[in-house]
């Protein structure tokens, strides 16, 4: 049998193990020093790297929102002048809420002497009526334009693929515009100032494919003042 020292020993070897396993041994100061810094763990570098993150994912956010934003239909600064002239209707930006009719013309490059005018109305108010070769605007105040109306030049894009542009109608109803030998069918954007007339054959089989018959702009609005301001409950008018 061992003897009784010789088991302390022991039992204080054992300990000194086990300190050296499961952490440091305890530091004992001399006198006059300072106490040292214990060691960081490694667990707080670990949350450092955590609480880093969100600043390290800034610019990804940042490139995904410049995603989303390029992904609008109408980008910022589409003049609408452009888009009369091509015809690119799904670009259309909306009509200058204070268009004024010197700067249509000068716009366009419409001469004044091309225009032929009269009095008429625009749903429950007066208007001044102004034809051009290309196109037909109504003006209030004699000189706002509110409404511009294209029936010529209309583009190439077929009304089913303009309309998949477009999006949901915000109306879809009977056309105003009417043609001879064809249905009319309008759909008004009226948050794109836009409205578009399309054209369908009566005959069966169709004598001819789907197209435009008008194209109606204006100030993005929205539905009630189309239809009480700018003539969107009027009725139709002569077929042409």
């Amino acid at each position: 049998m061992r003897s009784a020292p010789h088991l302390g020993f022991v039992l204080l070897v054992s300990l000194a193990a086990g300190c050296t396993t499961v952490g440091d041994p305890p530091v004992h100061p001399s006198p006059g020093s300072s106490t040292p810094s214990p060691a960081v763990p490694a667990t707080i570098a670990i949350d450092a790297q955590v609480s880093d993150a969100p600043i390290a994912s800034a610019p990804v956010d940042a490139s995904a929102a410049a995603d989303a934003s390029a992904g609008v239909p109408v980008p910022a600064g589409t003049s609408y002048a452009a888009v009369l002239r091509s015809a690119d209707w799904a670009a259309w930006p909306g009509l200058p809420a204070d268009l004024r009719e010197a700067d249509l013309l000068r716009d366009l490059g419409l001469g004044r002497a091309a225009t032929s005018r009269h009095d008429g109305r625009l749903s429950r108010r007066d208007a001044v009526i102004v034809e051009t070769p290309n196109l037909r605007y109504w003006l209030r105040d004699r000189t706002h334009v509110v409404l511009i109306e294209v029936t010529k030049h209309l583009g190439a894009t077929a009304p089913a693929a303009l309309r998949a542009q477009l999006g949901a109608a915000d109306r879809e109803g009977a056309g105003r515009f009417l043609q001879s030998g064809a249905t009319t069918t309008e759909y008004v954007y009226a948050r794109r100032g836009l409205a578009l007339t399309v054209a369908e054959s009566y005959d069966q089989p169709p004598s001819f494919a789907p197209r435009l018959a008008a194209i109606q702009l204006f100030a993005a609005t929205d539905l009630r003042t189309f239809a009480l301001d700018l003539g969107g409950n009027d009725r139709g008018g002569p077929s042409h």
